[in-house]
């Protein structure tokens, strides 16, 4: 397809819609008999004053298009034919209505109609709807199923066609997208995308919202102790002493100083903190750092990729958008309690697999997989796949549960480690990942040099020095997680049993969805992570959990 020919997705202008209404009078009256032919050829109602059009142009040519209701601007579509009483789902201020897809018979070959409803989609995601409701023809159902809308069970008749009326939450709707992605990333080529909204995820969504009100230039830093930042996994306590001491009296030459090219005295650190050799060892800015460097180089689009899910978001994204290959969820069930099941995914990885990656303990779920269990996985598994084991948050499931010293004599599995979550070293970036030697050399070529600025290699270094700070740190994480999810569970949360510093909780029954608890929360300035309907918040001390015990109890009522 030539450039010319490109299907060109982009919102309605002032100019098309006399052209959108004969086109809908010829659709509508004339092929498919919903409505009776008009003297002037064309089909409009009282919602087009406030709808959203979007257009598929092919060669220049109106090739389709989809309408787009918002909330609280008056009547649904759908409600010209049932009252709301009748709609078995919330029709409230974040729930938009995805009407009238339509594609010229000449093009209904084609991709439109799929990039129509996944540019419906990205408007409602991209400004905050929770829940699409439409209404599609019977004979079609089928094809907005494989989308994610269900049908309700309710049938309407307009003129000679029936509709079945169908609804889904955007999470939902999203997630089914993102497991489109590759199929995407190769029609983005031939899609001339012309929304505000990006036809793909710019990149993983992390938390840290509350620098909206700190702000990005840290314009309000004096509002730091208003806000809770529990979306992030920062941790709750300030680093060792130490680290605070040798920073604060070499401060000043830290800061103009460039720092050892290859971090080689961390690395130096690490190895002997970790007993492990220190050519296993690369230090990198943190455990992204490794991701963006490792995964292009180990990867295609014809590799197989199989991580458990959900997981942490950041793998999808580099594998999907970047790599542009496809990822294998491994499905961590809810009714289980989101629990690793070994011997499925043992047999999973049976089947061939480039690359498994284990987050463990799990973010955002928190489950943990004991070492030895973790260990004889991967003994069992073919020796052709690598296993990539994160172990960001595995210093809170105790002591001796790390994988470094198995990864650093095998052949095919390497650990990552970031030193934010558990040394309280978010700020700096450090992290660093241990493997056979040969993984490692290759990947310490191809990392930036001074990736760890001065005072990161500093700080870092200080703090593998004081072992036992930490661990008394670790343990009182681990007792004020279960003041904090005991306090969560009588407010009617369905906990998840975790390891690490956060709890993660599906919703009470009868409450709002997770996205409108959020945005609740943030009103009181408690900043939490909302995933596909669940909550994932952060430990804090004791005092600021009770706050933030307080603040959901208000949020939910």
């Amino acid at each position: 397809m030539s450039a010319s020919w490109k299907i060109t997705i982009r919102p309605d202008v002032p100019g098309d819609r006399e052209e959108l209404y004969r086109a809908r009078h010829r659709v509508y009256a004339l092929e498919l008999g919903q409505h009776s032919p008009t003297p002037e050829s064309r089909l409009s109602d009282a919602l087009d004053a406030i709808n959203l059009y979007v257009v598929a142009e092919l060669g220049g040519r109106l090739a389709g298009f989809i309408s787009i209701t918002p909330p609280g601007r008056g009547p649904y579509s759908i409600e010209k034919y049932l009252s709301r009483a009748e709609i078995p789902c919330p029709l409230d201020d974040r729930t938009w209505e995805v009407r009238l897809l339509t594609v010229l018979p000449e093009h209904r070959a084609s991709p439109v109609a799929a990039l129509l409803m996944y540019a419906a989609l990205r408007i409602v995601e991209g400004r905050g709807g929770s829940r699409i409701i439409a209404m599609g023809r019977k004979e079609l159902v089928p094809m907005y199923r494989k989308t994610g809308l269900e049908p309700l069970g309710l049938d309407v008749r307009a003129g000679s066609v029936t509709y079945e009326v169908m609804a889904a939450g955007v999470a939902d709707l999203s997630r089914r997208a993102r497991e489109r992605l590759p199929s995407l990333l190769r029609l983005e080529s031939l899609v001339d995308w012309r929304l505000e909204e990006p036809m793909l995820p710019e990149a993983c969504v992390h938390g840290g919202a509350a620098f909206e009100r700190i702000g990005a230039r840290f314009e309000h830093l004096e509002k730091r102790g208003e806000v809770i930042d529990a979306d992030v996994l920062d941790a709750w306590f300030p680093p060792a002493p130490g680290v605070l001491s040798v920073l604060a009296a070499n401060l000043e030459w830290s800061l103009r100083t460039s720092p050892p090219t290859h971090g080689e005295g961390l690395r130096d650190e690490i190895a002997a903190a970790r007993g492990v050799p220190v050519e296993c060892i690369v230090a990198a800015a943190g455990s992204s750092d490794l991701i963006f460097t490792a995964f292009p180089r180990w990867l295609s689009s014809g590799s197989r990729v199989l991580m458990p899910w959900p997981g942490y978001g950041e793998y999808p994204h580099v594998i999907e958008n970047l790599v542009g290959c496809p990822l294998r969820r491994f499905p961590l069930a809810r009714s289980a309690g989101y629990a690793v099941d070994l011997e499925s995914l043992s047999r999973e990885i049976a089947r061939g697999q480039d690359l498994v990656i284990l987050v463990n303990p799990n973010s955002p779920t928190g489950r943990h997989v004991p070492r030895a269990e973790l260990a004889l996985l991967i003994e069992k598994s073919p020796p052709a796949t690598r296993f990539w084991i994160d172990e960001t948050y595995v210093d809170y499931a105790g002591e001796g549960e790390s994988l470094e010293g198995f990864a650093a004599s095998s052949a095919n599995t390497v650990v990552v480690k970031s030193m934010s979550k558990v040394y309280a070293l978010s700020g700096i970036r450090a992290g660093y990942l241990c493997g056979p030697p040969a993984i490692a050399r290759d990947l310490a070529r191809r990392l930036r040099p001074w990736a760890v600025g001065l005072p990161g290699q500093i700080a870092a270094i200080e703090a593998l020095r004081d072992p036992g700070y930490y661990r008394r740190r670790h343990d009182e994480t681990r007792a004020l997680r279960e003041r904090l999810a005991t306090s969560m569970s009588a407010l009617g949360f369905e906990v998840v049993p975790g390891t690490a510093n956060f709890v993660f909780a599906d919703m009470p029954a009868g409450s709002p969805d997770a996205a409108e608890l959020a945005r609740r929360c943030r009103d009181d300035g408690l900043y939490i992570r909302e995933w596909e309907g669940s909550v994932r918040i952060a430990v804090k001390d004791a005092a600021t959990n009770e706050r933030i015990a307080a603040i959901l109890e208000k949020a939910l009522k």
